[in-house]
């Protein structure tokens, strides 16, 4: 009788360990990976974005500015800049989030979401 008690514990204690293993994983540490994956991403891209942006500006603004004074030239190319910066936030930002827990997937898959 007191084997069978202390297998239940072990059993009892050994299935609590892997559920808070998985919730763990799944709400804790799967959505931070995300979260650093992606802003990893996102600096490289940055970066790479601005550098080429700025050598594309110089050279449309010093192209332009051939045909036109220098002053309309930078005019111009700035508010295209803007407009593209405007275009792409709004294309980044407007796409809802959904982490991949297995809750979501779950719906997902049934088409709830």
């Amino acid at each position: 009788m007191e084997q069978e008690v202390a297998d239940l514990l072990k059993y009892a204690d050994l299935y609590i360990r892997q559920k808070t293993d998985l919730y763990l994983q799944h709400y804790v540490f799967d959505p931070f990976d995300f979260l650093l994956r992606q802003v990893i991403y996102l600096s490289v891209l940055a970066s790479l974005l601005v550098a080429g942006a700025i050598a594309i500006v110089i050279g449309a603004i010093l192209f332009v500015s051939t045909l036109i004074p220098l002053w309309a030239a930078l005019l111009g190319i700035g508010l295209a800049a803007l407009i593209i910066a405007i275009a792409i936030a709004y294309i980044l930002f407007s796409r809802e989030i959904v982490l991949k827990t297995p809750k979501t997937t779950e719906l997902i898959e049934s088409g709830k979401i």
